[in-house]
């Protein structure tokens, strides 16, 4: 009897059964490829939103405590200024990994905007700040309305 010869069936059989195998590993792992592409997709948005979130309430504050926004934001650059100076526009665009890019360039993906108006009697202000990705669609938005205190030679006239 030679042992050497395996029966012409349990070859296709083993084959088969392969075969099998190795499309359910293929079903499985194209599964878990589209997991871990969303769960990229949702570590971006998340870095995003908390980038924008971080400099939209650092500019607040700033333009609250009274401060000029370009001597701690010098990426920001002064879009309009109309009215003497009581509606500014500054805007700061990103590249897809937050470094500071020119406002033409094709790396833009992320772009803040800051609105800071003053109202004639030069106490009461509007802060409007947004956030938005390169499709335009907004990620953070944020609006501030505060007063401040007259100086004492202001008080005293």
């Amino acid at each position: 009897m030679n042992l050497d010869r395996q029966a012409p069936g349990r070859s296709h059989l083993f084959f088969i059964e392969f075969l099998i195998v190795l499309f359910f590993f293929l079903i499985i792992s194209t599964a878990c490829l589209r997991v871990f592409a969303a769960a990229y997709k949702v570590t971006q948005n998340a870095d995003a939103l908390a980038h924008a979130q971080t400099t939209a309430a650092s500019i607040a504050e700033v333009l609250e405590a009274g401060e000029v926004i370009d001597d701690y934001f010098p990426e920001a650059v002064l879009i309009s200024s109309a009215d003497e100076g009581l509606t500014r526009s500054y805007q700061i665009t990103w590249d897809n990994d937050f470094a500071v890019c020119d406002a033409g360039s094709e790396a833009v993906c992320y772009t803040l905007s800051v609105q800071l108006d003053t109202n004639t009697d030069r106490h009461d202000q509007a802060i409007s700040i947004s956030c938005t990705d390169q499709t335009g669609e907004t990620i953070y938005e944020l609006s501030v309305t505060y007063h401040q205190a007259l100086t004492r030679e202001e008080a005293l006239s």
